[in-house]
């Protein structure tokens, strides 16, 4: 083991979600080899999950606004603390830290993580010749899945051998107690769950939910079931009145965000994302580890990798109404394939170490 070092990890972070939740198991895999990591909070972000994190984490805020904003304090901070290295979560974090690194001629290896497929993710063409120009001059570019990886690659020129594919490390110890705990939800209660199609996620429309509501339109007109949207967003409003339309407001619960949805997972008949893009799909490896059946979109990136192209769980495309119904009615049957639990391997602690390795920290 090295000596100790300090990385210095900068996002917007939110108090909870898939980026934040990935980034509390870092922290804990990252001291248990001898790396202090610091949090660098941009845009009013917040500690991530802080009862998840080692006692060694620190959080650092800059209290920055705008990207522009946000590049002479990261620069100063950068020069004052020299941290071993810098990890980016997200779009913006990239962009702001590149800036100040190249405009600061900083001496501070930065390696930028896409979370998200970036094509889907970024529309604006400034951006996307902004993310084209920086990105290439990181010291390595982490992608979430391979999907993420090729799209980087093929759309943004990033060079192939820049690029690192690394699924997002998942804490699954605590699965089985989480998985056991009471749901106070009145749909979950005895063996009710068993009718419940659940979704999580940010109600927005990069989710799908919309699509979503709409197939189990067409699934509720063959059988008595419900539909459960864990989370929260600023499309609550628009799916409450298409859930309206659709006939199905009586059967549609929105309990907003919840912060353990591994419960529900446990109990639901079917988890189901219907998401247009993503990186990676964290829900769909939780849904996975707490034992539900799963049917998701074969969006770009991460679930076809994630189910190894349908072998945990039934795969549809973006769009397909009736495929999604009928492939929820068929794991609500039993139909589905259900997990193995081998596969969980691929998105454990090794896959923390490997960030470390990249680094050249380990």
């Amino acid at each position: 083991m090295k000596q100790t070092r300090s990385v210095a990890i900068f996002g917007a972070f939110k108090a909870w979600g898939g980026i934040e939740s990935t980034v509390a198991v870092l922290a804990n895999a990252f001291v248990g080899h001898g790396v202090i990591p610091t949090f660098v909070l941009l845009r009013g972000g917040a500690t991530p999950y802080p009862e998840r994190l080692p006692a060694e984490a620190r959080a650092v805020d800059l209290r920055t606004r705008g990207k522009w904003h946000a590049v002479p304090r990261i620069i100063q901070y950068l020069r004052s603390e020299r941290p071993a290295a810098v990890i980016t979560v997200d779009a913006h974090s990239a962009e702001a830290v590149m800036l100040a690194s190249l405009l600061g001629r900083l001496n501070v290896p930065v390696f930028v993580k896409a979370t998200n497929t970036l094509s889907e993710a970024v529309r604006r063409p400034g951006r996307r010749r902004l993310i084209k120009w920086l990105y290439p001059r990181a010291s390595g570019v982490i992608a979430v899945s391979g999907g993420v990886a090729e799209d980087l690659v093929s759309n943004f020129g990033v060079p192939r051998g820049l690029v690192h594919v690394i699924y997002n490390p998942m804490s699954t110890v605590d699965i089985p107690g989480r998985a056991a705990r009471d749901v106070e939800h009145p749909w979950f209660q005895g063996d009710q769950g068993k009718k419940v199609v659940l979704g999580v996620g940010r109600l927005c429309r990069q989710k799908g939910f919309d699509d979503l509501i709409r197939a189990f339109a067409i699934l509720r007109s063959r059988r008595s079931c419900r539909l459960v949207l864990l989370g929260e967003g600023d499309e609550r409003g628009a799916l409450e009145a298409l859930a309206d339309e659709q006939g199905v407001s009586g059967d549609l619960s929105l309990p907003g965000y919840v912060s353990d949805p591994i419960p529900y997972m446990a109990r639901c008949g079917v988890f189901a994302l219907s998401s247009r893009y993503e990186g990676l799909g964290n829900v769909v490896i939780e849904a996975l580890a707490a034992g539900a059946r799963v049917v998701s979109t074969d969006c770009p990136s991460g679930p076809k990798e994630i189910l190894e192209g349908g072998r945990h769980g039934e795969l549809v495309a973006v769009g397909d109404l009736a495929a999604m119904a009928n492939a929820l009615e068929r794991a609500l049957d039993g139909g589905a394939k259900e997990f193995d639990r081998q596969t969980m391997e691929r998105f454990g602690s090794a896959a923390a170490s490997r960030y470390l390795q990249v680094m050249g920290l380990i």
